[in-house]
């Protein structure tokens, strides 16, 4: 999906990667990070949101939601993380990183209300049912604590991915929030939906979906009901491209992943976002038949738009040599990828791919590296996964 664009606006990464893997510094199945470029994109995306007034918490579950990335994160200006489920906020809050919102995505079990309030601290929580709120309002109750929470609402005209399907429907809202309100071991402050933003059919921007209408709609009756609504959380392409539409809206918060690597659907059309392409996935061609050439995998993601790939054993001819990808399949396990043949390839060769990842889904390995433009690209961290 990014190949294009990353030999447009980053082809030192590709160059480095494939001289790192021919070197033996990283195995096939590896992601690679360009840090150097990630820190400058987490600066851009820090200044603009408070150009903007515009609050963020950052997303690590697409680079392998490790301690490590969020410290440097967070060193680059943004402040907290939104964790995809509890072990995420685990991970991070153990290398010390703060964390902003958990349970947009998978809520916390019932059991685990009190370890979320005492060890994970988090600064909002999000709800997606009276239940889940009850449950929540109790634990903190016994702690002595007062938790503020968000309530994810939805109505039948949202976009829902599949597996990501729940929340407060907007037709219960009226109803559900003086119930919530009676609950002291809680304080209702704001709403979120997902996804708020989709790339637009001519590929040229962003459309709101009707999850912005359905957010709007939902702070209407809340504050009718005496709610002081002041966090609207409204994730989904956050970039520098998007914060501005957010805050004309009334958002007043956002969750950057994709953009840290710079790639939202929309980098890999449009050269001149602020945020620059800085991720590729590595492998090697592993063996070949009369009809194709297998590479090393464990890192595919059903989802991500690949098309072609850059192949060669040595980062000069790398970049001169691509090739058509067979998608990976929902049926079987990824352990290896599958390449159109070419006459040039070789086993051994390094295989580049760039698409959009969701690496906390993978048995991937995952390397930071700087100095991409240099003669000696250095990895500063390698994360092993899957062992």
């Amino acid at each position: 999906m990014f190949t294009d664009m990353m030999k447009k606006r980053n082809p030192a990464l590709v160059k480095a990667a494939a001289a790192l893997h021919q070197n033996g510094s990283i195995p096939p199945n590896t992601y690679v990070i360009d840090l150097d470029s990630f820190c400058r994109n987490v600066q851009s995306l820090s200044r603009c949101a408070k150009e903007h007034d515009l609050q963020l918490y950052y997303m690590t579950k697409q680079i392998g939601r490790s301690g490590y990335i969020g410290q440097v994160i967070e060193k680059n200006g943004i402040s907290k993380a939104v964790a995809v489920d509890i072990d995420e906020a685990f991970n991070l809050k153990k290398a010390g990183c703060q964390i902003g919102n958990v349970g947009h995505l998978v809520q916390p079990g019932n059991k685990q209300w009190k370890e979320v309030l005492t060890k994970i601290c988090p600064e909002v929580i999000t709800l997606f049912s009276l239940e889940r709120a009850e449950q929540l309002s109790e634990a903190a109750l016994s702690l002595g604590k007062s938790q503020n929470v968000i309530l994810r609402v939805i109505s039948e005209h949202d976009v829902l991915y599949p597996g990501q399907h729940g929340g407060f429907p907007l037709n219960t809202i009226n109803a559900a929030v003086p119930e919530l309100l009676k609950l002291p071991g809680i304080n209702v402050i704001g709403l979120t939906s997902f996804p708020v933003l989709q790339l637009n059919k001519g590929q040229t921007g962003f459309d709101f979906t009707m999850n912005l209408e359905t957010l709007k709609k939902a702070r209407e009756i809340m504050e009718d009901q005496g709610v002081r609504v002041t966090h609207i959380n409204a994730p989904g392409s956050t970039s520098c491209f998007t914060i501005p539409f957010l805050k004309e809206h009334g958002i007043t918060h956002g969750e950057p992943g994709h953009a840290m690597t710079g790639t939202t659907p929309l980098h890999a059309y449009t050269s001149s976002l602020q945020e620059t392409p800085c991720l590729v996935y590595v492998s090697e061609i592993s063996h070949m038949d009369d009809y194709a050439a297998y590479t090393i995998a464990g890192g595919f993601y059903a989802r991500s738009n690949m098309e072609k790939a850059f192949f060669g054993n040595t980062p000069q001819r790398l970049l001169k040599q691509e090739t058509s990808v067979q998608p990976p399949s929902y049926e079987n396990i990824d352990y290896y990828g599958s390449l159109e043949k070419n006459d040039g390839m070789n086993v051994g060769d390094s295989v580049i791919y760039a698409f959009r990842s969701q690496i906390f889904v993978t048995r991937s390995h995952v390397a930071f590296i700087q100095r991409t433009n240099s003669h000696n690209p250095e990895v500063v961290h390698f994360q092993r996964r899957g062992m």
